[in-house]
């Protein structure tokens, strides 16, 4: 989709009323993406005018995942910016001047009619078939009238003066539609109470907030020729619209709090790596021309194109992501892989160091696939052995254990400390005993894990360290 300004805009206004799901973070993804591929601004703006559904702390845990998912906005409450503020409820001067523009203009007009007339002039509409949001008693008063009702105790709405006639708008993935004006009706843009209706709030903020891309969920599409009008009545070039499908539980129907609606953080608790869940949430409408689906934050910028979006709803997968999660953790440094495994491990407890938790991402990020997998992964190997135990006596106490247990940290003292040398050089001492690989290599694993199975040993060798697996084949020699 070709930019229709010369600096790409997009932006993020959820409200503060709870946890970000997945939902509103594939919302985000696509617009943080989609404003990165164009080196333009991605805005998060708070739409908390909702103050009844609004929770405690809301704002943090938007930001907490967005930062978590490294959607970090370019502007907004917390950045700042040149079009702030960016709450909602901060802007009311803004909306009232922008109403205020509109009645100067006579694109709007002050309508005095009480909620409950208007809503029983909607019912007798509805009994006669007659579209329900035309109500133009107000439309045209007279001035000796007009001051009448402002003379009065009761405050006047404000509404936009809708023409009849078709009203076309155009969205990406749906192409031209068209609904008349008539069953839009004149548009309520300030309620008789002062304040603003939602079309109209996010319209102003999106006109001033220089918004090219309003990339958001489909649920949004019958607003979206209200707020069309909204950008004509103000002489502005309305932005490029895209409603993207809806995000569906697993097995089809609404997310639920039952059915896959776990917040972003709660993935993240879950141990799923942040770049795996924002892969996939990015998948969930697009998809690249080659069909990759294993893609970093630095590919999904290179290639998003709007063109390449869906339209049809899609659910959600988590078994798909978990399995990207172990794409993401295989890819990752391992540097960087033992600092997240380093959070999930009790590292003190097992005496751990940087270094080992270094060595044993190396080979051993293949086995996971959430951070979290990390814990039973690691701890059964560097938590001390239990050679006591009847298992473990049994396998030691056979007559070729003590051979294998020797030949064994022979063959490691002095060999490379990687896990293919250390791999050889096992095979080497096994073919030297004479024994066959179900009698040489139980003692040894047994030995350094206490464990009857598990992963390759040179691996396991090589995550211990030298100092840690010659003790350990030492103290079962004893």
């Amino acid at each position: 989709m070709t930019p229709p300004m010369a600096t790409v805009r997009t932006r993020f206004a959820p409200s503060p009323t709870g946890a970000l799901h997945l939902g509103n973070a594939r919302t985000a993804v696509l617009n943080w993406l989609f404003a990165r591929r164009h080196h333009g601004a991605f805005v998060l703006r708070l739409e908390d005018t909702d103050t009844e559904r609004s929770v405690a702390g809301g704002e943090a845990m938007i930001y907490e995942a967005l930062d978590w998912l490294g959607l970090g906005p370019d502007e907004g409450p917390r950045e700042g910016g040149p079009f702030g503020p960016y709450r909602q409820l901060a802007r009311a001067d803004r909306h009232r001047a922008r109403a205020a523009q509109l009645l100067e203009s006579g694109r709007a007009f002050r309508c005095f009619c009480r909620p409950e007339e208007l809503e029983a002039r909607r019912e007798a509409a509805i009994a006669a078939g007659e579209p329900t949001g035309r109500d133009a008693r107000c439309r045209d008063l007279p001035a000796e009238d007009m001051r009448r009702h402002e003379a009065g105790s009761h405050p006047a709405a404000i509404r936009l003066r809708v023409d009849s006639g078709p009203v076309e708008f155009t969205d990406l993935l749906k192409g031209t539609l068209t609904i008349d004006g008539d069953d839009l009706g004149d548009l309520v843009l300030v309620r008789s109470d002062g304040r603003p209706t939602y079309n109209f709030a996010v319209a102003v903020d999106d006109i001033d907030m220089e918004i090219s891309h309003v990339i958001r969920g489909v649920g949004h599409l019958s607003n979206t020729p209200k707020q069309v009008l909204l950008y004509r009545a103000f002489g502005v070039r309305p932005p490029g619209f895209v409603h993207i499908p809806t995000v569906l539980a697993p097995g089809g129907g609404k997310l639920s709090k039952r059915r896959g609606a776990a917040g972003v953080l709660d993935y993240r608790d879950r141990g799923f790596h942040p770049d795996a869940v924002l892969n996939y949430l990015s998948l969930l409408s697009w998809s690249a021309e080659d069909g990759e689906e294993f893609l970093s934050p630095e590919a999904l910028v290179e290639r998003i194109d709007l063109d390449r979006l869906g339209a049809a709803d899609t659910e959600v997968d988590e078994e798909k992501m978990a399995w990207l999660s172990g794409q993401h953790l295989r890819a990752e440094p391992a540097e960087r892989l033992a600092r997240r495994w380093a959070g999930v491990l009790d590292v003190q407890g097992l005496g751990l160091e940087d270094a080992d938790l270094r060595r044993a991402a190396e080979v051993f990020a293949k086995r996971t696939r959430l951070v979290a997998d990390a814990r039973a992964e690691l701890e059964s190997i560097f938590r001390a052995p239990d050679l006591g135990g009847a298992a473990a006596r049994q396998v030691l106490s056979a007559p070729e254990a003590a051979t294998a247990t020797r030949l064994a940290r022979e063959a490691w003292g002095g060999t490379a400390w990687r896990p293919e040398p250390l791999a050889l050089a096992l095979r080497d001492a096994m073919r030297e005993s004479g024994l066959p690989g179900r009698g040489f290599f139980p003692p040894v694993r047994v030995a350094l894990t206490g464990q009857p199975h598990g992963p390759d040993l040179g691996e396991v060798a090589y995550a211990l360290g030298r100092k840690r697996t010659l003790e350990r084949l030492a103290a079962a020699l004893s």
